[in-house]
């Protein structure tokens, strides 16, 4: 509905646009907006008491003008920031190919010092004593890596067993009680009046 009635009203706002803007710009002064009842109060008592004030304004003062010819602005443009040269001994990379992801998730380092290892030679060699022990012993290890056999020990805990019955939905031990009590039973209607 309110799309029809933008369509019927948008040739009536536009009829006359043009002359109508030339009208409001031609305008020396431009229409002031309407004052709020409360300056306007105080607008119009200032006017009663002191009209002299109002007929100041309007008048040029001679030594402002004065002080205001005196006025002489300089501005000067900032100095743009001089841009750093490219030190040539550090070139900016042109190799820009995505980097490949290493194998378990950290660049291996090239150099090993002694007592270390790296993850690939961990899981090699953890692997070997898997498959033969006899030939891959602990000893064997520490002197092919040059690890200490305290640090070789490969030891996987596995936590025990829980035997309590976990409690899923609710307490284990019900809030309310139901017991079970004979409900009493209505008399049929004629032993009622063989009693009375």
């Amino acid at each position: 509905m309110g799309k029809v009635l933008s369509l019927i009203g948008r040739p009536l706002r536009n009829f006359n646009l043009e002359s109508r803007a030339h009208k409001v710009i031609s305008k020396d002064k431009p229409t002031a907006a309407p004052k709020h009842k409360s300056d306007q109060i105080d607008y119009d008592r200032i006017m009663k008491e002191h009209p002299e004030v109002y007929e100041e304004s309007l008048k040029k003062d001679k030594q402002l003008d004065i002080f205001l010819k005196d006025v002489y602005v300089q501005s000067h443009d900032p100095i743009s920031p001089q841009k750093s040269q490219p030190n040539p001994e550090r070139p900016l990379p042109l190799d820009r190919s995505q980097v490949t992801d290493f194998e378990y998730g950290i660049k291996e380092p090239e150099k090993i010092p002694s007592g270390k290892t790296t993850l690939r030679n961990a899981l090699q060699f953890i692997t070997d004593h898997q498959t033969n022990p006899k030939l891959h012993s602990v000893k064997k290890i520490a002197l092919d890596h040059s690890i200490p056999e305290e640090t070789i020990i490969y030891e996987i805990y596995v936590p025990e067993q829980r035997k309590v019955k976990a409690k899923f939905a609710g307490p284990s031990v019900p809030r309310i009680r139901i017991t079970r009590e004979p409900r009493k039973q209505l008399l049929s209607g004629k032993q009622d009046k063989d009693d009375t």
